[in-house]
């Protein structure tokens, strides 16, 4: 898939179409009308939808993973806005930070308004209807994914499944509840499910199947507390026998080794020159290291907290695949420095040219998350099982006996270090009500302080504010979160 989608990406959207998705502007030029008539040219639009997840997932640390015990803005970071969204103090405007939120909310609603011009059009032009399914499978999976990071960050957003026609009909939409956002999340990935085939083969490999759509919706639903919903979705998954842990827990973020057993859906990087590398691997080397740690040297972003590092319990064989805690300079001397190991391609001869992808949803998530789910309902006896496997792989032994509360806080635990710095640690403090007592105490155990005053977050800091820009915009229909 990666060479056949990211070839489109420097053809079709720079030579004509008029996004501007700032204030939601409709698509509309003769490109466009001239564009969306064989199955070919809906193939290629689904693919530049793909696309944007490339720039919106190289941010995703700044709100998964920097706001949490996980992670700190190095110092000389904070000029990118990593110390704001460190420190609790993001500011909806005029701050490196507020460009963070407005670039996330920005590529949001491209990959949305793309998605909504292909699911408008489709119908409407004759192509092999199991193709035509798929594609329109792919859409939905692709809007819900989108809209899924705008809920989780913003809350309340403007909710749009239709091309817009008019620029007056983009200023006509206000935020909507975080419920109706979640029920068009939920539709499009049922609908995604029933459409989407279970495997590729060839150059389709790494679009969306049918089980990525299953183990997204999962995740939407445990964001809603809906742990009985999820159940029975995540044991298709399992009972398909369609995924599997790897043996060896490096082997799933090697750059050569994309789209393996373990992966239900990632983010597609490519090397080539044309910027559609994944350029994390550069920004978590450290800085002033060189051509020591990768070619061209890093930025020390997302920097690993000790208090991760020690989290991983001893024998823990993910820990030193996730964290480095030190590097040999060109003399031959150690540098003490923690830095996210786990995305590194030894391989990469070029800055920021590397392959390695960005995994959205693996299957030790899906036996975490059916773990979770059995836990919710009365099941924890069978939880044990599923939460194993994931430590068992790890090289660590065998949980037993615990009780459901005490299986809560292993999860959370477990989910902590497997998935370590891809993105999901806030948003899993968040939803199990989990984000205040842990950070709180972090902050605490910690002494870390903003003008003197030891950082406290708040409960409106469970989303963060909605970019200045847009209310600006649109300030009869988009108001700011409270709070800020």
């Amino acid at each position: 898939m990666k060479k056949q989608l990211f070839i489109f990406l420097t053809v079709l959207f720079l030579t004509g179409c008029n996004e501007d998705y700032i204030n939601l502007n409709p698509i509309t030029s003769a490109s466009t009308e001239r564009f969306y008539n064989t199955s070919n040219d809906f193939i290629n639009a689904v693919n530049a939808t793909y696309g944007v997840l490339q720039n919106m997932y190289r941010s995703q640390y700044y709100f998964g993973d920097i706001p949490t015990d996980d992670a700190l803005a190095h110092t000389g970071t904070c000029i990118n806005g990593a110390c704001d969204f460190d420190n609790f103090v993001v500011n909806p405007a005029e701050s490196a930070a507020s460009n963070v939120l407005s670039n996330r909310w920005n590529d949001a609603y491209r990959g949305i308004s793309r998605s909504n011009t292909i699911l408008d059009r489709i119908d409407a032009v004759e192509m092999n209807a199991n193709l035509k399914a798929r594609l329109k499978g792919e859409a939905k999976f692709l809007r819900a994914l989108y809209y899924f990071n705008l809920v989780q960050i913003f809350g309340e957003v403007p909710l749009v499944v239709h091309e817009l026609k008019t620029t007056e009909e983009s200023y006509s939409y206000g935020k909507e509840s975080v419920n109706k956002v979640y029920a068009q999340i939920g539709q499009d990935l049922k609908d995604a499910a029933a459409a989407l085939p279970q495997r590729y083969s060839g150059a389709d490999v790494g679009r969306a199947t049918a089980g990525a759509a299953k183990g997204l919706l999962s995740r939407v639903l445990l964001f809603q507390e809906k742990h009985a919903a999820a159940l029975p979705l995540l044991k298709e998954i399992i009972d398909s026998k369609t995924y599997s842990l790897l043996p060896t827990f490096s082997d799933v973020f090697r750059h050569d080794n994309g789209n393996n057993a373990e992966i239900l859906f990632s983010v597609q990087y490519t090397k080539g020159g044309l910027g559609e590398g994944n350029n994390i691997v550069t920004q978590f080397a450290p800085q002033g290291s060189g051509n020591a740690v990768i070619v061209g040297g890093g930025g020390t972003l997302n920097q690993p907290t000790a208090d991760i590092l020690n989290a991983f319990e001893s024998g823990d064989k993910r820990k030193n695949a996730t964290i480095a805690t030190s590097y040999l300079a060109a003399n031959g001397k150690p540098v003490n420095i923690f830095f996210v190991s786990k995305f590194l391609d030894p391989a990469m001869n070029a800055p920021q040219e590397t392959e390695t992808d960005y995994p959205v949803l693996r299957y030790s998530d899906v036996l975490l998350m059916y773990a979770e789910s059995l836990n919710e309902t009365g099941n924890t006896s069978e939880a044990h099982q599923y939460l194993n496997m994931v430590r068992n792989r790890a090289g660590l032994a065998s949980k037993e006996g615990l009780s459901q509360s005490a299986m809560r806080l292993v999860i959370e635990q477990e989910r902590r270090v497997e998935l370590a710095f891809e993105g999901l640690r806030f948003f899993d403090l968040v939803r199990t009500n989990r984000l205040l007592p842990v950070m709180n105490e972090y902050f605490q155990k910690n002494n870390l302080k903003v003008n003197g005053q030891i950082i406290q977050v708040k409960d409106y800091q469970k989303i963060f504010p909605i970019p200045q820009s847009q209310i600006d915009i649109n300030s009869t229909k988009i108001t700011q979160n409270p709070g800020y």
